[in-house]
């Protein structure tokens, strides 16, 4: 009998929270540097609404900033999202490659599932898979 499983990417098998947060920081160092921001990064207010969509995040954490400012913001945090997980910031998480590996093993065919945007999938992809062996091929 074949087998298929469906992984999400997020969360599951890559380690999100780490390089959001990582990006996120990132994202308020340079508001910061533009003088559009002066308090800490605020990391809790975000780990609560982690998940809404991009749009709805900015809002709630930037909602004294104007459209055009939280649009800039959130093309600065894809591309720190990218540079920090193409720098080797970012981590699948443990055994997923053994994981994989048994699954392939025993004819079980392979999907991942993400709402996440292109470019951070590509790098996710391209920098944590294929330093583990080319995992997803």
């Amino acid at each position: 009998m074949l087998h298929s499983l469906i992984f999400d990417m997020d969360g599951t098998l890559f380690q999100t929270d780490t390089i959001l947060e990582l990006s996120l920081e990132d994202a308020f160092n340079q508001l910061r540097s533009l003088n559009k921001w002066d308090a800490a990064t605020p990391i809790d207010k975000y780990r609560e609404i982690m998940g809404v969509p991009l749009p709805k995040v900015w809002e709630a954490l930037l909602p004294n900033h104007s459209i055009e400012e939280r649009e800039q913001t959130d093309a600065y945090f894809l591309a720190r999202l990218v540079e920090n997980i193409s720098s080797g910031k970012g981590a699948l998480y443990p055994n997923v490659k053994e994981v994989f590996s048994f699954l392939k093993e025993n004819n079980c065919s392979i999907y991942i599932a993400s709402n996440g945007l292109t470019e951070y999938l590509k790098a996710i992809v391209s920098c944590c898979c294929h330093r583990e062996h080319d995992l997803m091929s």
